[in-house]
């Protein structure tokens, strides 16, 4: 059995044990309610959207699926549009891809949304959380 005398001891620890500790302090949601699509893919593209998947959602970031190659680091504009007619457009980034499925990106926010974080609070209407 491991003791540890603080926290701080324990999250030292952490990369000797081989575990990471999970720098995420937003709530992400699972929503089936929302149409998200990209756009800003480069110059022969420009004017186009791409509609993606939204897999979970939360103030700083989505992760989104698509059959599209997005190259990381590629800043684009994402549109979310909820059932009920709200829009919220976003400056955001490809900062991974997911290790589990090659056609999965996460997007970072240009900048926490704390507007579009209550609407999602506000506007859920089943409790899904990841």
């Amino acid at each position: 059995m491991l003791n540890f005398e603080d926290d701080a001891e324990l999250m030292n620890s952490l990369p000797e044990l081989g575990l990471t500790k999970n720098l995420r302090i937003a709530t992400r949601f699972i929503r089936s309610d929302i149409s998200a699509s990209i756009s800003g893919l480069g110059f022969f593209e420009m004017g186009k959207t791409i509609p993606v998947k939204l897999m979970d959602i939360s103030s700083k970031g989505v992760l989104i699926s698509t059959n599209r190659k997005l190259r990381i680091n590629k800043n684009l504009t994402l549109t979310l549009q909820f059932e009920t007619g709200k829009t919220f457009i976003i400056k955001a980034a490809i900062v991974r891809r997911s290790a589990s499925s090659h056609h999965q990106y996460g997007m970072k926010f240009e900048r926490c949304h704390d507007e579009l974080g209550d609407y999602l609070l506000e506007s859920q209407s089943k409790l899904v959380f990841k």
